[in-house]
C-alpha cells in the first residue's frame, strides 16, 4: 500500500504520470550511472531535463545535505528506492518508496539518508531550477 505525505500547508500531488510514470522512473534508475566519485558524495544530481516550466533531476542521497531554503522554487520529491527523513522547523517525516511530498517555496527544510544503501529519488523543479537558488540556513 503506498502512502501519501501531507504534512503542514503541503499539497498533495496525485498523479505524475504526465511527467514520468513508475514503470519510466525505474528504467531511469536502473539505468543511472553513478561515477566513483559521484559515489562518494552525501549527495548526487543527475539533470534528466527542462521544460520552460519545469526542470526534472534524479537525486542520489547517502549522507544528508545541509540545512536550506529556496526562495523561488517549489520543489516535488518521489522516492524510488531507500529511505529519507525530510526535516522541517516543526517536524521530522520519514519518506519510503512510493511516497511523494511538496516543498513550498520559502519553506526551511533538509534530507537526510537513514539506510545503509542510498535514497534514489526523483524531483521536479517549478519553475526551473538554475542551481542557484538554494539559501544554507541552519534554523529558520
Amino acid at each position: 500500500m503506498k502512502r501519501i505525505i501531507i504534512s503542514l500547508n503541503f499539497c498533495i500531488i496525485l498523479s505524475l504520470s504526465p511527467l514520468l510514470s513508475a514503470a519510466e522512473g525505474n528504467k531511469i534508475g536502473s539505468n543511472l550511472q553513478w561515477s566513483p566519485q559521484e559515489t562518494t558524495r552525501n549527495i548526487a544530481i543527475k539533470n534528466l531535463s527542462v521544460t520552460s516550466n519545469a526542470s526534472f533531476h534524479w537525486i542520489r542521497l547517502m549522507g544528508a545535505e545541509s540545512p536550506h531554503v529556496h526562495d523561488s522554487h517549489d520543489l516535488t520529491v518521489f522516492i524510488f528506492s531507500g529511505t529519507s527523513a525530510i526535516h522541517f522547523s516543526e517536524k521530522t517525516i520519514m519518506m519510503h518508496p512510493g511516497d511523494l511530498i511538496e516543498i513550498p517555496r520559502g519553506t526551511w527544510h533538509w534530507a537526510e539518508n537513514h539506510g545503509p544503501s542510498p535514497t534514489q529519488a526523483y524531483a521536479i523543479f517549478h519553475p526551473p531550477f538554475d542551481g542557484k537558488d538554494k539559501r544554507i540556513q541552519e534554523k529558520p
